[in-house]
This record gives C-alpha cells, sequence and structure tokens, in this order.
C-alpha cells in the first residue's frame, strides 16, 4: 500500500501540479487500486493507510494542514494534506547543458529535472549534432529520421511514452528537416504535367467507371478532371496529404463526390476541414444525377446518424441554390435511406 500512495502523491505533484491532497481521495483512490474495500481490508485497510501517512509526514514529504479538520476516523487524520516539494538534484552537468544551449533550448529541463534521464539525454544529443550540420543534410521522412535520432522509426506515433522530447524542446519537423509523408492513394492522371482540376470518389467502382469515360474523352457532367483520385472509403482523410506530391496544391480545384450516406458527408467534411488550403466542394451535378436515378428505397444500415455531417453538407447545397436536391437529401436521410454513387455507371457516363 505504502508504494501506491507515493505513487499518487506524485502523480498529483508532477502531472496534475498538486500541492494538496484531501485524505479521503488518497482513500478511495487505494481502494480502486486494489480493487473494492474487501480487498483494501485485506492488505491493512486504514490502519495501514494510517501508517504509511505518518511515515512520509516524518519524511517531510507531506505535512498536515492546520486550519482544517480531522476525517472522523480512528486513529485521525486531517482532512487536507499538503505535498512538499522534494528536492531533485539535477542529473545533467551544467557544462554539458551549457554546451548544447547555443541551438537548444533547454528551460524545460531546468524547471522539470526528473525529466534529466539519460536517454533523454541521449536524444538532446542527438538531436544537437544533427542541428549544427543541419544545411548539408537533405530532406527525409519522419521514419527515417527518428530511426537516425532515436533508433525507433516509430518515435513520432502518439502512443509512444517518450515522444515529448521535441514539444520539450520546441523543435519542429522542419527544424530536424524530417516530413510526414502521406499513404498514396491511387490515382490517375490524364498525362497533364500540371494537375489543376480533380475529381475524388468515395468507392472504387466509381473510380473505374470515371476513368474509363474520362480515358475515351467524355465530359464528366462538363468537367474534363486532370486527375481522378480513388478516396477509399475514409482512407483519403489521412492520404490527402499526399496530393502536394503531384500537384500544386494552391491552383487545385478538387471535386467530391460520395454516396448519399452519413459516411459519405461525414468524409467531406473531415476532408474539407482538414485540408483548408485547398479548394474542395462537391460535384454538385453528380449528385443531382444521382438524386434523378434513384428509383429504389436502399436501407442505411450500420452507419452513426450525425446532424453535424448532414448540415455540412446541405448548407453547401443551399448555398449554391440547389435548394431542391437538398430538401431531398435531408428526407432520405432522416427516412434513414441512403443513395449508392454505384448508380452512375460507366454506361450511363458514356450516354451523357
Amino acid at each position: 500500500m505504502h508504494k501506491l500512495i507515493i505513487e499518487y502523491i506524485n502523480r498529483l505533484e508532477r502531472k496534475e501540479k498538486r500541492k494538496s491532497f484531501l485524505i479521503d481521495d488518497l482513500e478511495k483512490h487505494i481502494i480502486s487500486r486494489f480493487g473494492g474495500y474487501s480487498s483494501y481490508q485485506g492488505k491493512g485497510g486504514y490502519a495501514a493507510l494510517y501508517k504509511s501517512i505518518k511515515i512520509l509526514e516524518k519524511q517531510h514529504r507531506i505535512k498536515e494542514l492546520k486550519t482544517v479538520g480531522y476525517n472522523g476516523q480512528n486513529p485521525p487524520l486531517k482532512i487536507r494534506w499538503a505535498i512538499m516539494q522534494k528536492d531533485i538534484l539535477t542529473k545533467w552537468s551544467k557544462e554539458d547543458m551549457l554546451r548544447v544551449s547555443d541551438l537548444l533550448d533547454l528551460s524545460q529541463y531546468n524547471k522539470n529535472p526528473h525529466l534529466q534521464t539519460d536517454k533523454e539525454w541521449q536524444y538532446i544529443n542527438n538531436i544537437y549534432e544533427f542541428l549544427k550540420n543541419k544545411e548539408s543534410r537533405s530532406w527525409a521522412s519522419c521514419e527515417e529520421r527518428c530511426l537516425e535520432l532515436f533508433n525507433d522509426e516509430k518515435f513520432m506515433d502518439s502512443n509512444k511514452k517518450d515522444n515529448e522530447v521535441l514539444k520539450r524542446l520546441n523543435i519542429s519537423y522542419d527544424d530536424l528537416k524530417m516530413k510526414k509523408y502521406g499513404h498514396m492513394f491511387v490515382y490517375w492522371n490524364r498525362g497533364t504535367p500540371n494537375i489543376e482540376k480533380i475529381i475524388i470518389l468515395e468507392n472504387h467502382s466509381t473510380f473505374f467507371s470515371y476513368k474509363r469515360a474520362a480515358m475515351e474523352g467524355k465530359h464528366i457532367f462538363e468537367i474534363i478532371p486532370d486527375a481522378l483520385i480513388y478516396g477509399e472509403g475514409k482512407k483519403i482523410i489521412k492520404s490527402f496529404s499526399f496530393l502536394e506530391e503531384i500537384a500544386d496544391i494552391k491552383r487545385v480545384e478538387a471535386l467530391y463526390f460520395g454516396d448519399i450516406d452519413p459516411e459519405g458527408f461525414m468524409i467531406y467534411r473531415l476532408l474539407k476541414e482538414k485540408y483548408k488550403e485547398i479548394d474542395i466542394s462537391l460535384q454538385l451535378e453528380a449528385y443531382s444525377t444521382l438524386l434523378s436515378l434513384n428509383k429504389f428505397n436502399y436501407p442505411c444500415e450500420g452507419q452513426s446518424e450525425n446532424e453535424e455531417n448532414l448540415n455540412y453538407v446541405l448548407e453547401e447545397l443551399y448555398k449554391s441554390n440547389r435548394n431542391l436536391e437538398a430538401d431531398k437529401i435531408m428526407d432520405i436521410c432522416r427516412s434513414k435511406y441512403r443513395i449508392p454513387q454505384e448508380l452512375i455507371t460507366y454506361e450511363y457516363l458514356m450516354g451523357l
């Protein structure tokens, strides 16, 4: 139990920046960690907790607050206790820290000496050596640079516990000349060196129908696309960053066409919100045609309704004076139906 109490106090001090705690909160935490009151009692219960508190008080780790009352138990303890700041000795030498301070900001490590570990210092040394030679180094992928500096190509994954070093040093990806490349999406290029007009298709079959028609020189709803992108459903939200590898994103006009259903609308909204620097809009003629071709109530199953996504699409339709289409889509979605984009086939496109 004593170890759990120390861990609780350390966490309050370091992570939550707390300077005091309630004895009742501590006891509830210990009971929870033991899996219930019976198990807590089996480990000594309140008597063991009291003993640990008194030990920590003698060690000057905690101190009772004189101005508050007692908890009403026997033997009694004060309701609230102050956490006494530990004198943590800095582990890194001042000379070493000064040596790298011309290129690195170590203020976070001065404020938080517990972060001064051997592993962290090795990271800092590697970063410092890179920065000294930065001008002669080439750009690399995030994975390549992380393997070089941290011996772990997945160092920047969000579930890693020790990947905060860049944040502490206020170092960016650009500082380390590393880039997080998006996964490559499937696309078709008409052959132009300057891609400007793009159509993003949610589903595989529609992508190939559009591609076949475009290759035969057909206008697709009055548009000759420079490129077609297969979105692979929700994957496009992440992979769309690859666009800058094949086009000047400042000159691109991207049209999105997906299913009329909650997931299709969600993909569109997230795509627009994540890539605000790119001109993305709905391929309105395709949606209008999809509505006109629909003769069946396709049930919408296994998809979560989201009014925010629906309203996002409806707003764009209303702004484009597509009131009739907007009203139809609203009725379809609220009736829990959907329309798959595969109603627009290669045969239909060729007949336009």
